[in-house]
């Protein structure tokens, strides 16, 4: 994953660098079918979404002295999502097409 980020965005890849490390370790294993961060700290992962879900409800303060306003950060936050969304359609379609061609190899 981290190789196919490091070549769609060159010299800017380090900026994707947090996403798709978090992607990793909220990803469910396919063998323990359990995510990475599961296992290191015993509860589902608190995402960006969820983060932004509970600031928008009322249950979590934001801090007032942010680096970025907000309206900018949600901006530059969905188009990282939309990216990494792009990229996971396109890793589950790879990934389908080699489980039907070793499905149907016949012994």
């Amino acid at each position: 994953m981290l190789c196919h980020v490091i070549t769609q965005h060159q010299r800017q890849w380090h900026k994707f660098l947090p996403l798709t490390i978090w992607a990793l370790r909220e990803v469910p294993n396919s063998t323990t079918g359990v995510s990475p961060y599961m296992l290191v700290y015993g509860h589902t992962p608190t995402g960006p979404l969820a983060v932004l879900k509970e600031s928008w409800a009322g249950q979590r303060d934001i801090p007032p002295n942010l680096e970025k306003h907000v309206e900018e950060y949600l901006c530059d936050l969905r188009s990282k999502l939309e990216t990494a969304a792009n990229f996971a359609e396109q890793h589950a379609k790879h990934a389908q097409t080699d489980y039907v061609a070793h499905y149907n190899i016949r012994p």
